[in-house]
């Protein structure tokens, strides 16, 4: 019971956290659809863009979260104060990177996706704003990261609701001109996550810097030692090769349902944003998992960290099965608060109905996954990111929806076929490793994971 309840405890503000973040998307994405299907078209077209974006540098805060639970295991927080150190100094690079790749990207991408016109035309200057946001985010992904590798999970839930605050008010105010605010369209949608980025950035640099020096001594500069830079740069990349072939696939994945219209684009756009509420209780439970593990792997308590992903697991799925259920039974009256086009949110139905048949796989695929980053199983999570994404998912997507016409059926198709099989293969890695082997991270040269079976 009390390991129930640590979890519990690492788990529901993640949740809620994660939560936060999908409702969010939700109700911009109700606000935008009153500006009509290719303002949904476009937004969904770009949220893919920004999964891809944030895909690429994601790999920095997963190694973070990792190795600083690790760390706040092995009450060794001065290492993990130069890790995140370095992980800052990395973002800095990135969010460069972002401004400069934000006036040559937009129009390049949405044209390779076989964008139409009219989403060309909205979509360009909308890309370019969401990418100014993406330059705050970088930086505030890796302070949730440290922060829930000491087991606070509540700071990273309250910003992230301030956060979630600021989107939705902005977004309403700014796109129809409301409270005195200027009219600005779906232009309007873009700045106001600038802005709200922005403010949370400022946020987590007082919590950092200020609240969390009292403990951990986050104002102390810490001789930055080159081996910790290999060692961070080389699980960054693996995570970020994990997370990029997922997102590149459903790059290819969104820009097959592309040519099939407007209205298969906005019912792909409705139907994943509702999937991702399935996801809330599974990336909660993943996160927790993560950090539990790392922390009880930093203990030198291998056996405790097992039994600690396992439980994880089985809550996780209690979760997402009463998700499913709530999916399955109100599909239409959900699908409805997204559009009144009757032939969008009809043809969602039935991608609803898919999904939640999906659930209990893709979340238990996703918590084991943040098991196996606890314990350092990177290699082997970028490893069969990029086999079943490239080898099996891309090539499966582009035959069913290009050569045997199968349309979002045969999309759909690939996309369910994948989960499982991630579902599977992090099952049999789980249960396969000899984690008695299990230990901390502390050079580049321990590659990969020292527990393998």
């Amino acid at each position: 019971m009390k390991l129930v309840k640590e979890i519990l405890r690492l788990a529901i503000p993640s949740i809620a956290t994660f939560s936060s973040m999908t409702v969010t998307g939700l109700l911009i994405l109700m606000i935008v659809g009153k500006l009509g299907a290719t303002a949904i078209a476009v937004v969904g077209i770009t949220n893919v863009l920004m999964y891809n974006l944030w895909a690429l540098f994601s790999g920095n805060q997963g190694a973070i979260n990792y190795l600083v639970a690790q760390n706040y295991g092995s009450r060794n927080m001065k290492l993990g104060n130069q890790r995140m150190q370095i992980a800052l100094i990395l973002a800095a690079l990135q969010a460069i990177l972002l401004f400069v790749a934000s006036y040559v990207v937009p129009h390049f991408i949405l044209e390779v996706m076989g964008s139409n016109a009219a989403i060309l035309k909205l979509g360009v200057p909308y890309v370019q704003v969401r990418m100014f946001a993406m330059m705050f985010t970088v930086f505030n992904i890796i302070f949730y990261a440290y922060m829930r590798a000491t087991g606070d999970t509540r700071t990273p839930m309250n910003i992230s609701l301030i956060n979630s605050a600021l989107v939705v008010f902005l977004t309403y105010a700014l796109a129809y001109g409301k409270f005195g605010f200027p009219k600005l369209g779906l232009q309007g949608a873009g700045w106001s996550m600038v802005a709200a980025e922005g403010i949370t950035f400022l946020l987590n640099l007082l919590v950092y810097f200020r609240f969390l020096n009292e403990k951990y001594f986050t104002r102390s500069w810490i001789p930055i030692e080159r081996h910790q830079v290999q060692l961070l740069l080389f699980e960054s990349s693996k995570l970020g090769i994990t997370e990029l072939s997922n997102s590149m696939g459903m790059l290819v994945f969104t820009a097959c349902i592309t040519r099939l219209g407007t209205v298969a684009i906005a019912a792909n756009e409705i139907a994943l944003n509702i999937l991702s509420f399935g996801f809330m209780p599974a990336n909660g439970f993943g996160a927790a998992s993560t950090v539990g593990i790392g922390q009880e792997i930093g203990k030198g308590r291998p056996l405790e960290a097992k039994r600690f992903g396992l439980v994880t697991v089985y809550l996780g799925l209690g979760f997402m099965l009463l998700i499913s259920s709530i999916l399955f039974v109100f599909a239409l009256p959900v699908a409805k608060l997204y559009t009144a086009d009757s032939a969008v949110y009809l043809t969602s139905v039935s991608l609803i109905h898919l999904a939640s048949f999906i659930l209990l796989f893709s979340g238990s695929g996703i918590i084991l996954a943040g098991g196996l980053r606890g314990v350092g199983d990177t290699t082997f999570l970028s490893r069969t990111s990029l086999l079943l994404n490239w080898i099996f998912f891309v090539p499966c997507t582009i035959l069913l929806t290009q050569v045997y016409h199968l349309g979002q059926t045969g999309a759909w198709t690939a996309f369910c076929s994948l989960i499982i099989l991630q579902c599977v293969t992090n099952a049999w890695r789980y249960k396969s490793l000899n984690w008695t082997l299990a230990k901390s991270k502390s050079s580049p040269i321990a590659q990969g994971t020292s527990v393998n079976a």
